[in-house]
């Protein structure tokens, strides 16, 4: 194996950890989440559902406030991190912490404010005094991410995400298991509500006693100033992050907006079980993204641009892998998971269910293209991007929602995906910051679509013929499913350079302890 770079073996060690305690965690997690909503249909109507749903979204309009500030200092902590620069880190976080202190009380008088207008905004059987209350705690919890969440940016800059993964995730599993003993003994939607931002709360408690004890010594420096071309660069980010956030929530919270308004309520109660898998499945699937980012960051301040392409080549093709094979079984197994876990009764037709599969995979085949964005704080030069993808997003939805229900509104983001996204985003990215040509990313990306529908076909009618029902149904299929996908792969990418790379990254990522010392002697002892 050829020798690598001691900052390239520290990248890989630490996005290993990373991913490690983020794919521990998350699956336990994603095992109690599914629990809590099997017990969530037993006991509640579906309008509480379907509630839980407006109220994130909501709150996510809300955190549009945010405008991005934290990724644009997460990206200006990289330099004085690395090079250990502990008084302008103080003057960054200092601005970041009375940043974030004004972001979450603007956010706390906004849900105040809106909350006299909910008659007119969602339908439902439920009182509207209680509708109010229960959206209260909600909105507890998003402030006080933002009044008392902000040390958690140092552990992700420092390339130390898997400690505010752990917390996080540690605190997820307490709630669903509360929710769990609360929905079952007492039904009753308000306790449920208060737990969510009670246990949040600890959450953030326990990530600033640890933010105390690891950076500590950051606060005792000596103030300076916080260095004018820092200052330019955050503001500079933070414009282009403007209309990216609006763009994002035009998007990200509209489709359930319209499908409460155009559907109803109900009918939104059944989509959120499949956005709550499709969610679940992408917090695992976003593992390999958000482990690296920092690494990749860290990389921007370090390295060239031409080992940077080569690095987005090798994690486009691993990202590709993930999240076709991710999409393909999930077509396959999606309504009999809600058949059996969740009842017949709150299924959805199979186009519908085809729709959100290709719409989830769209999404998440953005997740590197986002990770080089922040890593390479080139949200400025993609500023304009993000309010025609939310624009068009709104108004085809509208008119194709108009004709088609549901489908129409899915398809609506799916075309923005496709023709707004995956043809002007890239573009930034390789173009403006990698210093390369978009074109062989659109000829492979349009090409893994293709392969990935196929297999998705394919899959599909040999898994009908199948007489299996229940759990014996799903993990038959999800077999299936998979034994096509790895040998088709196999067979198209075993001598694809990227794919090379990913396995013998792999094996430096599981390599013992003795092995990666030894190559790390030969890398230092190579010169490189």
């Amino acid at each position: 194996m050829a020798a690598l770079s001691n900052k390239t073996l520290i990248r890989i060690k630490r996005s290993k950890l990373n991913t490690t305690i983020a794919l521990t965690t998350s699956i336990v997690m994603g095992v109690l989440n599914f629990a809590e909503r099997t017990v969530f249909n037993r006991f509640f109507i579906e309008e509480y559902l379907g509630l839980f749903s407006f109220y994130n979204n909501i709150t996510g309009i809300l955190a549009t406030v945010e405008l991005g500030i934290t990724t644009s200092i997460a990206f200006a902590l990289y330099a004085p991190l690395e090079y250990n620069q502990r008084g302008q880190i103080a003057a960054i976080m200092s601005f970041f912490k009375k940043t974030y202190i004004l972001i979450g009380a603007l956010i706390f008088v906004g849900g105040l404010a809106i909350m006299p207008f909910f008659p007119f905004l969602i339908k439902t059987s439920v009182p509207m005094e209680q509708v109010r209350v229960y959206f209260l705690f909600f909105l507890l919890r998003t402030a006080s991410n933002y009044i008392f969440g902000y040390k958690s940016i140092l552990f992700s800059a420092n390339q130390e995400e898997y400690k505010i993964t752990l917390v996080s995730n540690i605190s997820w599993c307490v709630l669903y298991s509360l929710d769990m003993i609360i929905t079952i003994t007492t039904q009753n939607f308000l306790l449920y509500s208060a737990s969510v931002a009670a246990i949040n709360l600890l959450r953030l408690i326990i990530i600033n006693i640890l933010g105390n004890r690891e950076f500590g010594r950051i606060s005792k420096e000596k103030k300076e100033k916080l260095d004018p071309a820092i200052k330019t660069h955050i503001i500079k980010n933070t414009k282009g992050l403007i209309v990216s956030r609006i763009g994002q929530v035009l998007v990200n919270t509209t489709d359930s907006l319209l499908i409460s308004a155009m559907v109803g309520v109900s009918f939104l109660g059944k989509y959120a079980n499949y956005q709550m898998i499709t969610t679940g499945l992408r917090n695992v699937a976003t593992i390999l993204p958000n482990a690296i980012t920092a690494s990749v960051g860290n990389a921007g301040v370090t390295e060239n641009r031409r080992t940077m392409s080569k690095t987005f080549s090798t994690l486009n093709l691993a990202s590709f892998l993930i999240y076709s094979s991710l999409t393909i079984v999930l077509i396959n197994i999606f309504n009999p998971i809600v058949s059996t876990f969740f009842g017949s009764g709150r299924t959805i037709s199979m186009f519908s269910v085809v729709l959100i599969c290709f719409n989830f995979y769209l999404t998440c085949l953005r997740d590197i293209l986002f990770t080089f964005k922040t890593s390479l704080g080139l949200y400025w030069e993609d500023r304009k991007r993000p309010i025609v993808e939310g624009l068009t997003n709104l108004v085809v939805s509208i008119i194709l929602g108009y004709f088609w229900d549901f489908d129409g509104i899915i398809l609506g983001t799916i075309f923005t995906n496709i023709f707004v996204n995956l043809t002007v985003e890239p573009q930034v990215i390789i173009h403006s910051g990698l210093k390369g040509s978009a074109f062989w990313y659109y000829v492979t990306t349009f090409g893994r679509i293709a392969l990935t529908a196929g297999l998705s076909i394919v899959t599909y009618v040999v898994n009908s013929f199948l007489p299996f029902t229940g759990i014996v149904e799903i993990v038959a299929k999800a077999i299936i499913s998979l034994a096509f996908i790895c040998i088709t792969f196999y067979l198209v990418y075993h001598r694809n350079e990227d794919a090379i790379t990913i396995m013998n990254t792999l094996k430096i990522a599981f390599m013992d302890k003795r092995k990666l010392k030894k190559l790390q002697k030969d890398s230092a002892e190579s010169g490189v």
